[in-house]
Formats: structure tokens, C-alpha cells, sequence
């Protein structure tokens, strides 16, 4: 395949998938993103302080471009911020196309198009979000550092500029990672690297969990550190002495399978449609024992111990931290796939398999909106948007309760709400609310915690408790209570 289709077609199909969600809905992607364009718009205004809107959400590249590009244009974000921004994520594509391009254009193809195809970058990316902007900043100076490497020290200065962007729109752990890179690539003695990675990526975590320990340390944060800095240890060991990836793999499809039985923490039954959505795991891990690239292991490696350490210690950050860290484990995964893919003449057959299971993950979340994959949360129709607008701009002075899908929609018109009290009179343990905001997907549950956008069930007879309130509003999209 020549080059330039061999960069084209990914970075293509990486585009097509990120727009997919809003050209399907005519709708923004996420809750996330319906914050961002609220703090556009504040932005705009210029009614609220930037000191009071830096205290809301203290990363705001994204609204800052929104905002100077809407007075440009004159244009409204809402118009152009859910397809520019989706355009914007398909360039980590391209740029995983250039780190691994020196060996080859066919390794780099596959981990381009593996990481096209990957649902839950697709779905991030498809979002109005400033991690959307952080990731190709991220993989850009990855990429630049790897230039620098190579005796290109004009590449330094580009290099330090991408990385002074990442905190205006990148999170947390964009660091951690940008750190453990930076000393791989900087000395290769896998001593010197453990002997000054591992206090970082130990430390960073405990600082981040700081505000959240008790005053008396309890058995499961040491019992977990301990887990963390051993875990640390094994991958490093596994990566190093070339451990089978079909031994990870299997493991993995183990897990996949028991979940379909066995609640694990953050997490519940998960039903069976949900099994394509492992697919890019079962196959990425597959490749894991590739050594090419020492940063590439090292990032997975890291990756991995603080997804461990999400797990075994609850805090409010717990599931926010493991759902990230699933989806950036695409990255090193895509190179590795590329790498090992290339040796195979199953190759065609592995990527229809991985685009057959990604593209029905997306079906399922966008189309179908099935519990669990995001669709219930995630997924806004135009009929929904304009019936909150409708609702807000009608002098709606109480505060209406609703879930967190509709709590986000409302804070963009400026409305306050409650997303308790409407669930816990639904199961019966508080008095129905002045307002109250439904949906006809209740029967799936209720999102209560846009911690863990999760649904809580809700009593099959639900309906009798509408008998005792007033239906105000519908149009069939959402219905609209009075207590």
C-alpha cells in the first residue's frame, strides 16, 4: 500500500466514526460536552468572572478557541464545536501513523487503523471535551521526543511548546505519563529508569487521593500501594523477558466471560451483547511481548498500575480514573498491534473482526442506546434538546429534578437541578418533588452519579407513582411532573 493512502484511509475512518454520533443525532455527544459549550458560551457573555469559571472547570482550551472562533464567525459553538473538535481528535491517528512509520508503512497502517477503529477512542473523541485537544498534544510530543532521539534537536523547541500546552487541556494523568515517557526516552538503564519512574508513579496517585484519606490510614490504602508497587514490578519484569501475549489475552477473555456472571466493584453484570466491546483488548494484548519500542511498554506498563490502583482503592475518582485509563490503553496497544500484525497473514482477517465488533459497539451505544455501553446517558436527539429549551425558557423558577443526562442539558440553559429527589420518590423513600423531569428509557434506570454513569434500577410499577403527580409537559421525547 502506498503512503499516502496508507495515511488517508485511517485518519478517514477515524474521522467518520467521531462525527458518526453528532451527523446521526443532530446532537451534541456526552454530557461532558454540554458543560463545555455552557462554559463557551459564559465565556462569550462575559457575564461570569473567568476566576469564578476557572473554579468550575479549571482546564478551558477548548473554550477559549470556541470563543475567539465564535466571535470570528459569528458563530454559535454549539454550531461548529461538535464537528471540529471530533475533527481535531483524528489527528492522534495520523500521529501514531509517524511514530511508527520508521518501520515501515504496513506496521504503520495497522496501528493507525486499529486505533481508528477503537470504540472507546471514537466515542471520546466524538465528544466536545478538552481531552479531546490534550491527546494529539500528548502523542505529539511523544512524537517529537522520538525525533529528538534520533539527532533532530530542532524538533526540541516544538517539542517543549506541546508539552506547555497539555495542562490548558489535558487531565491528570496525562502527566503521569508524559513523566514515565520522558525517562524512558531520556535514558535507556532500566535500573536508573525504575529507580526514578517508580517514586513518581507512586507518589502521583497518593497526591491525587490525598484529600480523601482518613486521619488514620486504613489496611486497604497499604494493602493496595503494596499491590500497586508490585504490579509495578511484574509488568516491567513480563514486558521485558517476553511474556506470551496469548497468556494475557486468554486472561482477559476470563475476566470478559465471568463478568457476564459476576459483579466486579464499579461495575455490575454485564449483559451479553456487551462482549465485542473486549474484542480490541483480546486481540491488543495478543501483541504485548512485541520490544521494538521501550517507551511503548513502559507507557502500557504504567498504564496498567494505575488502573490497578484505580480499582483496589474507592474513591470518588475511582471509576472516572479506570474508565480513562481503559481507552489510552488503545494507544500503546495499536502500536504493539502494528508491530506484531505485520508478521501475520491472518491480518485481514483480525481487522475485519475488530471492525465488525467496533462498529456494532458503536451501533449498540449510538443507535440502539443499550444499557451500559453509554447509549442511555450519552445519546441527546433534537426532539429531547428542544423540549428542555422549550421547558427553561418558559420561567421555570423551581428547580426541576432529573437524572444526569438531563441535568447537564438543563445547567446549558441556565437551570438548576436536583438529580436526587425525583429518584428516591420513584423508589419510594422521599415525597414527590415541586418538578420532576422523566424519560421513556427509565425502564432501563435511572443515572443518578455522573461519577459512575451508571443506571440504578427502578421499581417495575413505577408508573403508579405518576398517579399522585401532575403531567404538565409531553411530547413524547420527555414528560414534565408537578408534585
Amino acid at each position: 500500500m502506498k503512503g499516502k493512502w496508507a495515511t488517508f484511509i485511517p485518519t478517514f475512518v477515524a474521522l467518520m466514526l467521531r462525527l458518526y454520533p453528532y451527523l446521526y443525532t443532530h446532537e451534541p455527544f456526552t454530557t461532558i460536552s454540554w458543560v463545555n459549550l455552557y462554559l463557551s458560551n459564559m465565556l462569550l457573555s462575559g457575564k461570569v468572572p473567568l476566576s469564578t469559571l476557572l473554579a468550575i472547570h479549571p482546564t478551558l482550551g477548548s473554550e477559549f478557541f470556541s470563543a475567539i472562533f465564535s466571535k470570528i464567525t459569528s458563530v454559535y459553538p454549539i454550531s461548529f464545536e461538535p464537528l471540529i473538535i471530533p475533527a481535531i481528535g483524528s489527528f492522534s491517528v495520523l500521529i501514531i501513523y509517524l511514530m511508527v512509520r520508521d518501520f515501515g508503512v504496513k506496521v504503520a497502517f495497522l496501528s493507525s487503523t486499529f486505533l481508528a477503529l477503537f470504540l472507546g477512542e471514537a466515542l471520546i473523541d466524538a465528544a466536545i471535551k478538552n481531552a479531546v485537544y490534550g491527546e494529539p498534544l500528548f502523542l505529539l510530543a511523544i512524537w517529537l521526543m522520538m525525533r529528538r532521539k534520533s539527532g533532530l534537536k530542532e524538533y526540541l523547541l516544538l517539542f517543549f511548546i506541546s508539552l506547555s500546552l497539555i495542562p490548558i487541556y489535558f487531565y491528570f494523568t496525562g502527566f503521569l505519563f508524559l513523566i514515565a515517557l520522558f525517562f524512558t526516552l531520556y535514558d535507556r538503564d532500566w535500573k536508573k529508569l525504575v529507580s526514578v519512574s517508580l517514586p513518581l508513579l507512586i507518589l502521583f496517585p497518593l497526591l491525587i487521593l490525598f484529600p480523601y484519606f482518613s486521619i488514620e490510614i486504613r489496611p486497604i490504602y497499604l494493602l493496595a500501594l503494596g499491590a500497586y508497587i508490585a504490579f509495578y514490578f511484574l509488568t516491567v519484569f513480563l514486558l521485558k523477558f517476553y511474556v506470551k501475549g496469548y497468556v494475557i489475552s486468554g486472561f482477559i477473555v476470563f475476566l470478559v466471560i465471568l463478568s457476564l456472571f459476576v459483579k466486579f466493584p464499579y461495575a455490575p453484570v454485564f449483559p451479553i451483547y456487551f462482549l465485542p466491546f473486549a474484542v480490541p483488548y483480546i486481540v491488543g494484548f495478543y501483541y504485548i511481548n512485541e520490544k521494538k519500542l521501550i517507551y511503548v511498554n513502559l507507557l502500557l506498563s504504567s498504564l496498567l498500575v494505575l488502573l490497578l490502583f484505580s480499582v483496589l482503592i474507592e474513591t470518588p475518582m475511582s471509576f472516572y480514573i479506570a474508565y480513562r485509563l481503559m481507552d489510552y490503553i488503545s494507544i500503546p496497544l495499536a502500536m504493539l498491534f502494528g508491530l506484531g500484525g505485520v508478521r501475520t497473514k491472518l491480518t485481514p482477517f483480525i481487522l475485519l473482526i475488530l471492525a465488525a465488533s467496533n462498529l456494532f459497539a458503536i451501533y449498540a451505544t449510538v443507535n440502539l442506546r443499550l444499557p451500559y455501553t453509554g447509549g442511555v446517558t450519552e445519546v441527546y436527539t433534537q426532539p429531547e434538546y428542544f423540549a428542555v429549551s422549550f421547558i427553561s425558557s418558559n420561567n421555570v423558577l423551581a428547580e426541576v429534578s432529573t437524572c444526569v443526562k438531563f441535568q447537564f442539558l438543563f445547567q446549558y440553559f441556565g437551570q438548576s437541578v436536583d438529580r436526587f429527589s425525583a429518584y428516591y420518590y420513584l423508589i419510594g423513600k422521599a415525597p414527590p418533588p415541586t418538578l420532576f423531569l422523566l424519560t421513556p428509557s427509565l425502564s432501563q434506570g435511572y443515572v443518578l452519579d455522573y461519577d459512575e454513569n451508571l443506571p440504578y434500577p427502578v421499581p417495575a410499577n413505577y408508573e403508579e407513582k405518576l398517579n399522585n403527580v401532575s403531567l404538565i409537559f409531553n411530547d413524547g421525547a420527555v414528560q414534565l411532573y408537578m408534585g
